[in-house]
């Protein structure tokens, strides 16, 4: 990603500004208190910095900083994943918008691709996308836990076997937590059970007693019904039986006499056959029909104590389906799991043990691969303190070291993520057993200490512009801001400064702000910041320069106010050179 276009409006002195960035190196120069880190600052808004409401210019209702992000087929994914998160609005193949918004009256508005979002998603994207070395600020370098981060890019780049080493442990941990978590869910659901044991046990005894079987109270209830109408469909039985077989010209009888009549014409038509087979499978169903009616009316018999057991075996099942289920099938499905738990309670303890054991069969093989991947990260970090101390001399560090410090996290007493070894209880962690630091000493005598706490402003710019130069293509964040970098160099030790930083661009957007000509003449896009008075009124602009004008800005910061013509010939010399 790089910063494509900046817009501000409203901001102290700058009215309304559009910066339009190159993709390489880019310079900002002006004279002292024209506002150049003003566009600093202003930057520092999209990436969660604390609002000062101070900052909006007189009279006016609101300020606006605004960053058309550019995205690259390297991070588009990345960006995705985080839009789909966040559940913000669609971006367009090519750019991400940020925007903040501050209000006089003490209030501020956060977007991303104009959808509303907190602070706290503002800055995590913000601080993806930019890293501001200005006064220890927004730094990703001085959080600890990227340095492990950007080891392991560095060396999954450069050694062939890290990155399948590393991919092999995180999948071994992400298994490593699934068991601790099962094993975890066993223990408070065994706690749980244990404690619940008598009300489960209470349960099952009841409902056992009463032993419902599926559907029984639906079938129950119809033989019921059946009982209290038995005279009602006795009559109708007799009714029906009587109409098809028993009365004077029953249904019977008449489809005989049909069937003989069709008989005696059989003979002069062939298609009476065809009826006539009709009629007779007629008859046989009726036949079966009187059967089966009179089969009916001999087995109904009012019997008033299969009438007595039923209602009291579904009082019973009426009592169960009050206490454990609206039906039947609830009560079983009660039933079966309580048998489950109180199955389970009786296996826990070997359910346990087997988790448990699985557990330290794995850690045993995690800490197998993270002794081998820290050996690699100790072999491969002499490489980095190496180069790092190469930039630390070309840019005026003679006597700094810089160091990868390696350590372990140990706990007092041993739990699911520690493994017994080194006499201590050793932590397995996502990214292996080490705790890595990055730490520097700036001069002889000095004790390493970490980057939060080296020296400040742009001396600290310089540790990171090192650190960063030799870890470039590990380094995830794309667009790199330097502010105070050339504080107390100059000559040979400032053009050294503006070479590393020239290389850095190769793999990041670079924005620097810079009072040396050195630093300012390797630029491949140069910005000046300057005030104009408009009526009675100031205005902070910032204009881009073109090849003329970029010769005469260099050459201004070489001799100042008066430009000569030896400033003009050096200037073109640093440039061209």
């Amino acid at each position: 990603m790089m910063i494509d276009k900046i817009i501000i409006k409203n901001y102290l002195l700058l009215k309304d500004i559009e910066i339009d960035f190159a993709n390489g190196f880019n310079i900002i120069t002006g004279e002292t208190g024209a506002g150049k880190s003003i566009l600093i600052n202003a930057i520092s808004l999209l990436l969660g910095e604390r609002a000062d409401y101070s900052i909006i210019s007189r009279n006016k209702e609101k300020m606006i900083v605004e960053a058309h992000v550019k995205i690259t087929k390297y991070n588009k994914s990345a960006i995705n994943n985080f839009i789909k998160a966040k559940e913000l609005e669609s971006f367009d193949d090519e750019y991400l918008i940020i925007r903040r918004e501050l209000y006089t009256k003490g209030y501020s508005r956060n977007f991303i691709n104009d959808t509303p979002v907190n602070i706290n998603d503002m800055k995590e994207l913000g601080e993806s996308v930019v890293d501001i070395h200005s006064q220890n600020e927004h730094q990703s370098l001085l959080k600890k836990e990227i340095h492990i981060e950007l080891l392991d890019s560095f060396l999954s780049k450069q050694t062939n076997n890290f990155k399948k080493e590393i991919d092999n442990y995180s999948i071994d941990f992400t298994e490593l937590n699934k068991l601790i978590a099962e094993f975890e869910d066993l223990r408070n659901k065994k706690t749980d059970l244990e404690n619940k044991r008598s009300f489960l046990e209470f349960q099952l005894k009841e409902i056992n007693e009463v032993e419902p079987k599926e559907n029984e109270d639906d079938e129950l209830e119809k033989e019921l019904k059946t009982f209290e109408n038995i005279e009602f469909i006795q009559q109708g039985l007799t009714s029906a039986h009587a109409n098809l077989y028993d009365d004077e010209g029953s249904v019977l009888e008449r489809m005989k006499l049909v069937e003989k009549e069709l008989s005696r014409l059989k003979e002069f038509n062939k298609d009476i056959h065809d009826v006539l087979n009709e009629i007779s499978q007629v008859n046989t169903t009726i036949n079966e029909s009187v059967r089966l009616i009179y089969n009916l009316m001999n087995e109904l018999n009012y019997d008033p104590e299969r009438i007595e057991n039923i209602r009291e075996r579904l009082y019973k099942l009426q009592f169960i389906k009050k206490k454990y289920g609206s039906s039947l099938s609830e009560v079983i499905r009660l039933r079966d799991n309580v048998e489950k738990d109180l199955s389970l309670l009786d296996n826990f303890d070997d359910r346990l043990s087997n988790v448990e054991n699985n557990i330290k069969s794995l850690k045993n093989n995690l800490y197998k691969r993270a002794c081998i991947i820290s050996k690699l990260r100790k072999e491969n970090a002499k490489k980095i303190e190496t180069e790092v101390i190469k930039v630390f001399k070309e840019i005026g560090f003679e006597n700094a070291e810089f160091k990868v410090n390696f350590d372990f996290k140990a706990d007092n007493a041993e739990n699911n993520y520690t493994i017994k070894a080194k006499s201590q209880n050793i932590r397995l962690m996502a990214k292996g057993i080490d705790d890595i630091e990055f730490m520097v000493k700036i001069n002889k005598g000095d004790e390493f200490s970490s980057l939060r706490k080296t020296a400040s402003g742009g001396e600290i710019s310089r540790i990171m512009l090192a650190v960063k130069n030799v870890l470039a293509d590990a380094d995830n964040v794309d667009v790199l801001i330097f502010d105070e970098i050339d504080t107390g160099i100059s000559g040979r030790i400032a053009q050294k400064v503006g070479r590393v930083l020239k290389k850095l661009s190769e793999y990041h957007q670079v924005i620097s702000i810079t009072h040396l000509a050195q630093i300012a003449a390797l630029a491949e896009q140069h910005f000046v910041v300057s005030k104009d008075d408009e009526g009675d009124k100031t205005y902070t602009k910032i204009k881009k320069l073109d090849k003329n004008e970029r010769i005469m800005e260099v050459a201004k910061l070489l001799s100042g106010e008066k430009i000569t013509d030896a400033s003009i010939k050096s200037a073109k010399e640093l440039i061209s050179s």
